[in-house]
């Protein structure tokens, strides 16, 4: 990162096993570390102004969580609390053990649909997740800036 990054960043996340809130967790000491200004949340703990205030938001969760997405109203009300991310540009990003498959372009559909600019979308293997996590938040602040 040549020059400091001035932007507020929230990384909101939902975990199962720990693998999505590490890769958050990753995530924010990236974005920390070029200048941001960085809260990292559960999706569960989420603080509506610091989010109104965001210039950035990542979103993560874990593939076979799209369950998360509307097949089981009781999970989808997890996603649902997020506000409508009207205009705001977003990163989307999971976890995966083996295969991802498409998860990562699902996510960013929906968050698409919320009126997000989703800027990125990746699945992080959560075996490689100290490389692949803070690379991705690098190429998302260099796409932003």
């Amino acid at each position: 990162m040549g020059h400091t990054v001035v932007m507020n960043v929230v990384v909101i996340y939902q975990s199962r096993t720990g693998n999505t809130r590490r890769a958050a967790e990753l995530i924010g000491g990236t974005v920390q570390a070029a200048g941001a200004t960085v809260a990292v949340r559960p999706i569960t703990n989420l603080d509506y102004k610091e989010l109104a205030e965001a210039d950035l938001v990542f979103v993560g969760t874990w593939v076979d969580g799209l369950i998360l997405f509307g097949h089981r109203p009781g999970d989808a009300a997890k996603l649902n609390q997020i506000p409508k991310l009207w205009d705001k540009r977003v990163a989307a990003f999971m976890t995966h053990a083996v295969n991802p498959g498409r998860a990562a372009d699902m996510l960013a559909g929906m968050l698409a649909n919320y009126g997000a600019e989703v800027v990125a979308a990746r699945s992080l293997s959560r075996w490689r997740l100290t490389d692949e996590a803070p690379t991705f938040a690098a190429e998302v602040l260099a796409t932003v800036n």
